[in-house]
């Protein structure tokens, strides 16, 4: 899960830093394509022109064929595979009306249009917009032609498997073989591949006959011979747990430091001041009523009636068991069959080498619950990979789509955490699961992780913003420091910058204060999206030009200079350290100790998007029907009473507050969260819409 830090457990994802760089994938080009050369490789098929009678689609760029250098996972291009490797991809099918599905996305999601929420079944979403019969039998037709095999059928893609002469005829391009290493990017975990994966290099366009152009969105090469990607199916189990008699732990374990009740209970009265005083200490971990208090949430909702499910990397065996022990140790107890876990087959072996307690599912799970205690809550487990998981991530999101299973969803987990690292046939997937989802009234809810604008670990020391939560597409939620007062009062809000100091060695006072940084919310300004319409008039141009030259509406880094650009996020909630938030798992047993239920604080933007969907699951159930893809709600509703505006100064202070949350008068340097934070209104408005344009 994570590491202690004070009283507080933070976030796997608080552990796992993101580096960042902003080089264009151009730049990431030119230095594959050197490499190459520089080994005495010859050139490839495919990277000095197109064969004809084909045309190239957008290109898909795994994790593991970018350098480790350039924030990717390939240890090492070994160059040209061998005719016979094992090679796989998938497939993906445009569809056949991408230009219809996203102007109805756009209409159904706008406030004001005629279509305002008239939302789409699955199947008439499938039938309208999905790809046609005879599309499919073409692509399929193609790829066995070139003597590959299809492993995989649905209604989004085929997948594939053949040797790298198969691929090398069927896609036009030569396939490398790449070591995959330990990505510097730590959010990505341990690697997962023990052999060689192929791939073609970054750059070298994949090319598909002519006359398949417009069924094909992107070919994305897939890893072989990993861990549990053998077994295919998946396994649903409902939560019904029964609480045995494992009691919920206290509010404060016996071996951690002090904590405060609320914000500012405990004062380390025995430490030297900080600021010219005692600091408070951290929070024990805010219950869920605290939250709901504070936040502004009636009694009356509690998400009834609405179904919400969380998308997260790897599975915890004890979460059903976890989530009903803190469920009823805190006044929310699960009703029967409220809590069900959907487990790909092959889950545990694939991430395998990423050691115990690598999922945060439970504190997820738990979070959206403590927000919606009525609602229906969905784990969506998805498997490890070494592409940042954006593959079963993308599965799990398009069977939520497929199904509409749930119509609020929630992912702590970011497919990329660099600009540069993204490629174009990546965003066209997840926008067209995106587009999907707000067609039939489904919201994806995306974590803006946990290192402010990501300079402090860039090779580069400079800003970047993570993806999906980038997305135009996507809400993307931040992160605050909270304080709840001894009533449960909302006293104030700032944007989440923590910094830690460590006392001298005579321990009479505080080395470097505020010290050094330890976490934030994740933000800033995309170098890629140009400004969405629903953020025309709302976002001030210090920073939807604070990128510099803008990009091309949607997926390139090309682009009109000084174009407004998309930033990040859309809205935010407590994550601070200092303003922790409690939850419960079963750690699991060590030397002497047997397994035992514990309840904590954790912190980072992992929690703040499982609040934000909890409330906007309230929100759902006071408007009596699904909110569907929120950004244009959200921002039409802005300066309404419905959000905290969250500012730096929010008491009219202009010295840091306190040393455990070292607010200040101008915002934290690497901190770039801070929007606002939501309380559960009443329907949004139909008066307004956002300007047009071929953003949503």
């Amino acid at each position: 899960m994570g590491e202690r830090k004070g009283s507080v457990m933070w976030s796997h994802r608080a552990n796992r830093r993101w580096l960042a760089t902003v080089s264009c994938a151009a730049g990431l080009v030119l230095v594959a394509v050197s490499a190459a050369q520089a080994a005495g490789r010859g050139p490839d098929i495919g990277s000095g022109g197109r064969p004809a009678g084909r045309v190239a689609v957008a290109d898909y760029v795994p994790l593991w064929s970018i350098p480790t250098t350039a924030d990717g996972a390939a240890a090492s291009d070994l160059g040209v595979a061998a005719g016979q490797t094992p090679m796989a991809a998938r497939v993906y099918l445009a569809g056949r009306d991408p230009v219809g599905l996203a102007a109805y996305a756009k209409a159904v999601s706008a406030p004001g249009n005629p279509l305002y929420q008239r939302y789409l079944t699955p199947s008439q979403e499938e039938q309208r917009f999905g790809p046609a019969a005879d599309q499919t039998a073409a692509v399929r037709s193609w790829l066995t032609s070139a003597g590959l095999r299809v492993t995989a059928a649905t209604a989004h893609y085929v997948e594939v498997t053949g040797t790298v002469a198969q691929g090398t005829h069927a896609f036009g391009v030569s396939w490398h073989s790449y070591r995959v290493g330990k990505n510097p990017v730590t959010q990505y975990g341990e690697p997962v591949a023990r052999v060689p994966q192929q791939a073609p290099i970054p750059g070298a366009s994949v090319t598909v006959p002519t006359a398949l152009a417009a069924a094909v969105t992107t070919v994305v090469p897939i890893e072989t011979g990993i861990p549990g990607y053998l077994d295919s199916g998946e396994t649903t189990s409902t939560g019904d747990v029964r609480v045995g008699s494992v009691p919920p732990a206290t509010s404060q374990d016996s071996k951690t430091p002090p904590c405060s009740d609320y914000f500012g209970r405990r004062v380390a009265d025995t430490l030297p001041t900080a600021y010219g005083r005692h600091a408070p200490y951290a929070t024990c971990g805010y219950t869920p009523q605290q939250l709901r208090s504070a936040y502004g949430v009636p009694t009356n909702l509690t998400g009834a009636g609405v179904s919400a499910a969380v998308v997260a990397g790897g599975h915890t065996a004890s979460t059903a068991h976890d989530l009903a022990t803190f469920a009823a140790g805190h006044g929310e107890p699960l009703s029967p069959g409220q809590f069900s876990e959907v487990l790909p087959t092959g889950v545990e072996a694939s991430c395998e080498t990423q050691g115990p307690m690598y999922s945060e599912d439970f504190a997820d799970v738990e979070q959206v619950h403590a927000m919606a205690p009525a609602a229906r809550l969905t784990d969506f487990a998805v498997k490890c990979d070494d592409d940042g998981q954006a593959l079963p991530v993308l599965d799990a999101y398009s069977q939520i789509a497929d199904t509409r299973s749930a119509t609020v969803v929630s992912s702590a987990w970011n497919a990329r955490y660099n600009e540069a690292t993204m490629s174009s046939g990546l965003i066209a997937v997840y926008e067209q699961v995106f587009k999907r989802g707000a067609v039939e009234g489904v919201g994806y809810y995306v974590d803006s992780d946990d290192e402010g604008d990501d300079s402090s670990v860039s090779p580069t020391h400079t800003p970047t913003v993570s993806y999906p939560d980038s997305d135009p597409w996507a809400t993307g939620v931040g992160g605050t420091t909270l304080a709840i007062g001894p009533d449960g009062g909302y006293e104030w809000e700032v944007p989440w910058g923590d910094d830690m100091a460590r006392l001298d060695t005579t321990a009479t006072g505080w080395i470097s204060p505020p010290g050094a940084f330890l976490g934030g919310g994740g933000g800033g300004t995309s170098r890629l999206f140009t400004q969405p319409g629903y953020q025309h008039g709302v976002v001030p141009e210090a920073l939807s030009h604070a990128g510099g030259a803008g990009g091309a509406d949607g997926t390139s880094g090309v682009g009109s200079a000084g174009a407004p650009m998309r930033v990040v996020p859309d809205i935010a909630a407590d994550a601070s350290a200092g303003s922790g938030i409690r939850v419960g798992v079963t750690v699991p047993p060590t030397a002497g100790q047997p397994a035992a239920y514990r309840e904590f604080a954790v912190a980072g933007t992992s929690c703040s998007v499982q609040l934000i969907a909890g409330m906007q699951a309230d929100a759902e159930q006071a408007a009596g029907v699904p909110l569907g893809f929120a950004n244009p709600a959200l921002y039409a509703r802005f300066g309404s009473g419905d959000y905290h505006d969250v500012t730096a100064t929010p008491l009219g202070h202009t010295t840091p507050l306190d040393h455990a949350t070292p607010l200040s008068a101008t915002p934290h340097p690497r901190t770039r969260s801070a929007r606002q934070t939501r309380r559960p209104a009443s329907p949004p408005p139909r008066s307004s819409s956002p300007s047009d344009g071929t953003r949503p």
